[in-house]
C-alpha cells in the first residue's frame, strides 16, 4: 500500500513542495513566520476534524496524539507573544467519509513531520529570534520519535486489508489532500 501511494502521489508531493518551499524560506520575520504557521493551520484544522471523525478507532495509540494544529497556535502564540484569533480555514478539503479515506489523508500529513526537521534549520537560519526554538513544535514532529511514528504508521498502512475499491479511495484522498493543499498555498501564501 505504501509504494503505490509513494508512486501515485510523487509528482503531486513535489508539486506542493514547490509551492511550498518559497514560502517557508520567505519566513524571514516574526511575522512572516505567524503568516506561514497560520496558512498550515488553515489546511490542518480542518482536515484533522475530518479525520478524527472517520479514522477506525482501531488506529494505533489513536489519532489525537498525532493532531498537530494546536500545535500550530502554541507556535504562533509563542512569536507573537499572546494568543490570536484562531486563523481562517480552508472549505475546500479532501473528501473523508471512511477510514479509508481519512487514512489517504494521515499519508500526507504524518509524511509531512518528517520534512520537518530540514524545515526547522530554514526557519532558524531565516528567522534568528530568540523564541524561535520554542516555535517550532509543529515543524519539529514528533521531536526524536518521528521516524517510530512515520513507521508505525506505514506498518498500520500495510496492513490495511480494505476492499481493492477502499485502496482507490484511499490513494485518491491522498492525492486529493496534496492537491487541495496546493491550491489553499497559492491562494494564502
Amino acid at each position: 500500500m505504501i509504494e503505490q501511494l509513494r508512486e501515485s502521489t510523487a509528482e503531486l508531493h513535489q508539486d506542493l513542495e514547490r509551492t511550498l518551499i518559497p514560502v517557508i524560506k520567505q519566513a524571514n520575520s516574526p511575522e512572516a513566520y505567524i503568516r506561514l504557521l497560520q496558512l498550515f493551520y488553515g489546511y490542518y484544522y480542518p482536515l484533522e476534524q475530518y479525520i478524527a471523525a472517520h479514522i477506525d478507532t482501531s488506529f494505533p495509540g489513536g489519532f489525537e496524539g498525532r493532531r498537530k494544529a494546536t500545535q500550530l497556535l502554541q507556535d504562533i502564540n509563542v512569536i507573537n507573544g499572546s494568543p490570536l484569533d484562531p486563523p481562517v480555514t480552508c472549505t475546500n478539503i479532501p473528501e473523508i467519509n471512511d477510514n479509508a479515506q481519512a487514512l489517504g489523508a494521515m499519508y500526507v500529513l504524518e509524511g509531512s513531520t518528517l520534512g520537518g526537521q530540514v524545515i526547522c534549520q530554514i526557519i532558524q537560519r531565516n528567522l534568528p529570534v530568540p523564541e524561535i526554538s520554542q516555535a517550532l513544535s509543529f515543524f519539529n514532529g514528533y521531536g526524536e520519535e518521528t521516524r517510530a511514528k512515520w513507521d508505525s504508521f506505514v506498518h498500520y498502512l500495510e496492513g490495511f486489508h480494505g476492499t481493492e475499491e477502499q485502496k482507490k479511495r484511499l490513494v485518491e484522498a491522498a492525492a486529493d489532500t496534496f492537491r487541495q493543499f496546493k491550491v489553499w498555498a497559492q491562494a494564502n501564501a
